[in-house]
């Protein structure tokens, strides 16, 4: 009965590890628009807290910048929850480094995954850093961001910008944002073209 109960235990734990988080590739201006929040904070600290997998890590941070969200939190500590794993789509923040967290608000709870815009600011490329202080991100909420394969790309419109299959994406999410413009949403800069 024991040999039972514990092959149930290590069968459950490696089922829990066994799927792998898998996200869809999103342009950080798409990232940051759907988020309810974004945060440049230092990390304090990361405790488990024993609830559910998807939300049993939990990070004390300290909000230097407010970039989406009440303006309320800057200077304030304030707990953001994540999952514990890969597997689940856990974020890990490294103690005393400062993030870019974005993520969501559910009944007054902070939570982010691996699935969102989560990196540590001394790796942020110059133009997302001028882009969020600049809020070129938030001004162009209504511009999307699509990215398209072969012959999936949607007929353009003009509140969209798009990243085809040749096109450099690794530039394109590093260097460039989708700006409104007078004949509608364009990529801002022609670098990565």
């Amino acid at each position: 009965m024991r040999a039972l109960i514990l092959f149930c235990v290590v069968l459950t734990f490696v089922s829990d590890y066994a799927e792998a988080c898998t996200c869809a590739r999103t342009h950080p201006q798409v990232q940051f628009c759907n988020a309810n929040y974004v945060v440049k904070a230092k990390i304090l600290q990361r405790k488990e807290t024993g609830g559910s997998i998807f939300e049993n890590i939990v990070y004390t941070v300290k909000v230097t910048t407010v970039y989406k969200g009440s303006r309320y939190f800057k200077g304030r500590r304030v707990q953001i929850f994540t999952a514990s794993g890969g597997a689940a789509c856990g974020s890990f923040f490294k103690i005393g480094s400062e993030y870019i967290i974005t993520g969501t608000i559910r009944d007054s709870k902070w939570r982010t995954s691996s699935c969102s815009w989560n990196t540590e600011v001394s790796s942020l490329p110059p133009y997302q850093r001028n882009a969020l202080k600049s809020e070129v991100y938030r001004k162009n909420c209504f511009c999307d961001v699509n990215i398209c394969f072969g012959d999936q790309c949607s007929a353009p419109t003009q509140n969209a910008c798009f990243i085809k299959q040749d096109d450099d994406i690794s530039c394109l999410f590093r260097e460039n944002s989708c700006k409104r413009g007078n004949y509608g949403c364009a990529w801002q800069s022609p670098a990565c073209f």
